[in-house]
């Protein structure tokens, strides 16, 4: 069926007024009519901005009872909009002594025809054509229920039913619990086993990931109600963890920790740690029967140390010869000197020399050896913790032994102008130990 929408028109009576609510004129609406001459129901989409004195022309299809032919006949529907306050019915025009037509509106809103759709439903039965009370019918239980009556509609939906999920025991709690503080412990083992940057980067992160996790595992349980306030602050202090291990990794990235030893420490000072803790302490007190138990992962308060090795300590020293390599550490930091024969991935000899220090280690044995530089604070008794650096220099070093001569080569580490050795970055991963 298709429907016009114009202006007003004087031009035929019309067959039906529909009357809106202001709003419903305002915002546009669909009504139910009965539809003369036989009250079919026919569907109607009023379109917003409708006004007083609005006329739709409404084709329906039909048969003609005469032919059987199938014809097509005009319904003309009259908007009348209501003052505030009033009902709205809709129906046949009242008569009035004048035959209603509708009125032309004072200043019509629509200039142009619209076209819009509207379903007409019509049940013939035998002996006649009656008005099908409900045009919709119930679907599946627990949805939408829709009924409409020639002159009236209704809608009622019912949404299903969803029940909270009752509160965990505190066993069961303790168990969720337990379950997060095993994970986490794992993940921070593993940090405080990284022996060089790039595996603390990693191993930061891997554990930030498992904070993540655990956090949002815990954040999902239903609690007991009397730890409520207290879970959330751990749920809470365990995601501000997880952004510090980010700047955990940042650390390991930049060589300011070196080692997951350091990387732990400077994790268990950080504040959202001791956010953490206090957390945990609330969570236990907080139903004393039960005195939960978390967070046993979390390293211990740690402050960084700085320990060395007393200068010309060997860490490691292989002789048979007579060449000498006479060092001259003019820097402030602690150096490891390692002498590296040519071909291997050991040193032969390793060497601690202090900041500002200087020492002559003898008895090497004849090779080509390379020489490589690791520097930083906090000696664990294999590595620098803190503040690494690793570098090789690029030139090799032979030492020859005669019956008349033997070699010395002195090195200094100062970066100097003029010098005559240059040195290379080492990646600490590939660097001898």
């Amino acid at each position: 069926m298709d429907v016009n929408t114009g202006g007003s028109s004087a031009d035929r009576p019309v067959d039906v007024v529909v009357e809106l609510t202001a709003a419903e004129a305002a915002n546009g609406t669909t009504k139910l009519i009965a539809g003369p001459p036989d009250g079919t129901p026919v569907m109607i989409s009023f379109p917003p901005g409708s006004h007083d004195g609005l006329v739709q022309h409404i084709e329906l299809p039909g048969v003609d009872p005469a032919t059987g032919a199938p014809v097509t006949r005009v319904l003309a529907v009259a908007v009348r909009v209501l003052p505030a306050g009033a009902f709205p019915q809709y129906g046949p025009p009242p008569p009035t002594p004048f035959g209603y037509a509708a009125p032309p509106p004072a200043q019509p809103r629509f200039g142009r025809r619209a076209r819009i759709v509207a379903v007409a439903l019509a049940i013939v039965l035998v002996g006649g054509i009656c008005l099908v009370p409900t045009l919709f019918r119930s679907s599946d239980a627990g949805t939408t229920n829709t009924s409409a009556t020639p002159g009236s509609t209704s809608t009622t939906t019912t949404q299903p039913t969803v029940e909270a999920a009752p509160p965990l025991d505190p066993a069961a709690f303790q168990s969720s619990l337990d379950e997060a503080d095993k994970q986490l412990a794992a993940a921070t083992t593993k940090l405080k086993q990284a022996t060089t940057p790039r595996t603390v980067s990693s191993a930061a992160e891997a554990l930030a990931e498992t904070v993540r996790t655990q956090a949002s595992t815990l954040s999902a349980l239903t609690v007991p109600a009397e730890v409520s306030s207290a879970h959330s602050d751990v749920v809470s202090a365990l995601y501000a963890l997880e952004d510090e291990l980010t700047s955990v990794s940042s650390s390991a990235d930049s060589r300011s920790v070196c080692t997951g030893g350091a990387a732990s420490a400077e994790l268990s000072r950080a504040g959202p740690a001791g956010d953490l803790r206090t957390a945990v302490t609330a969570l236990a007190a907080a139903d004393p029967g039960a005195k939960y138990r978390f967070g046993s992962f979390l390293p211990a308060v740690t402050k960084d140390q700085n320990r060395r090795k007393s200068n010309g300590s060997y860490l490691k020293r292989t002789t048979g010869g007579l060449g000498q390599l006479k060092v001259d550490n003019g820097n402030s930091v602690d150096t490891v000197v390692n002498l590296v024969k040519v071909g291997s991935k050991k040193p032969a000899v390793s060497v601690y020399i202090r900041g500002k220090k200087k020492v002559t280690t003898g008895r090497i044995k004849d090779g080509t050896y390379q020489v490589f530089i690791s520097s930083g604070a906090d000696w664990d008794g294999k590595r620098f913790s803190r503040n690494c650096q690793f570098s090789k220099f690029d030139d090799n070093f032979k030492f020859t032994t005669t019956s008349r001569q033997y070699t010395i080569w002195e090195l200094s580490l100062k970066v100097a102008f003029g010098g005559n050795a240059s040195s290379s970055e080492v990646d600490p991963d590939a660097f001898p130990n």
